[in-house]
């Protein structure tokens, strides 16, 4: 994949399969699941799933233990297990449902959300790839754009590997990133943009992505993980 076509890219799978020949970190990726569960979360009242996805969250920042992310699949898997129950009859295969056009929108659109929430809880990596076909059969459904998992892409990986001059990491731009990183709020990403180019950087790909008109940040993305020195 080139340049032109990650920037122009309007699908995320070539962009996963791209990112798929990379060495890139579990944490990352769980991070990836995480965004894309959080976008479609708002379509379910189960505030359940909104704890899951948190213990995911914090598990991929080594701040949750194996334990608790068991404990967190087991809850959305009771969750699930009732869903099915009360609105999967006469056989009906999950694996067909969850397809649209095959079910209720409702019911599709929960299951696939359930799916998305389930899977990112899973400890192996290669679940956690499943979250955005999950995600995409949801937000299909619910007649929602499939852009901001692009943009979740581009925000928690770079095209290119990043080289970061620890000089640009200064007080300033240290406290910004946490301090955005803590409370998920990235409103202040212009501002540290400029802190970054107060401190030297020149890196244009990097100021670019601070000043995206229209972005989409989350905990991962590379502008901030490369000042708080995350991988």
């Amino acid at each position: 994949m080139t340049e032109a076509e990650w920037l122009a890219a309007t699908d995320p799978k070539p962009m996963i399969s791209f990112l798929r020949n990379r060495r890139l970190s579990d944490r990352k990726w769980r991070l990836f699941a995480v965004g894309c569960c959080r976008q479609i979360l708002n379509q379910s009242v189960d505030l359940r799933l909104q704890g899951v996805v948190e213990v995911s969250e914090r598990y991929a920042d080594k701040m949750a233990t194996k334990s608790e992310l068991s404990a967190a699949l087991k809850r959305v898997q009771r969750v699930r297990s009732r869903f099915e129950k009360a609105h999967v009859t006469n056989g009906q295969q999950i694996e067909r449902m969850i397809e649209p056009g095959n079910a209720p929108p409702l019911v599709v659109a929960t299951l696939n959300i359930l799916g998305a929430v389930e899977t990112a809880a899973y400890q192996g990596i290669d679940g956690v790839m499943c979250v955005p076909s999950f995600a995409r059969r949801a937000i299909k459904v619910l007649g929602a754009e499939l852009k901001d998992q692009v943009k979740l892409l581009r925000d928690i990986f770079p095209f290119r590997p990043l080289s970061f001059d620890p000089s640009w990491r200064t007080s300033t731009v240290s406290a910004l990133a946490q301090t955005m990183y803590d409370f998920r709020d990235f409103s202040a990403m212009p501002i540290l943009a400029d802190a970054l180019q107060d401190a030297g950087c020149d890196n244009e790909e990097m100021l670019a992505h601070c000043r995206d008109p229209k972005p989409v940040h989350v905990r991962g993305c590379w502008v901030v993980d490369a000042v708080l020195q995350r991988q």
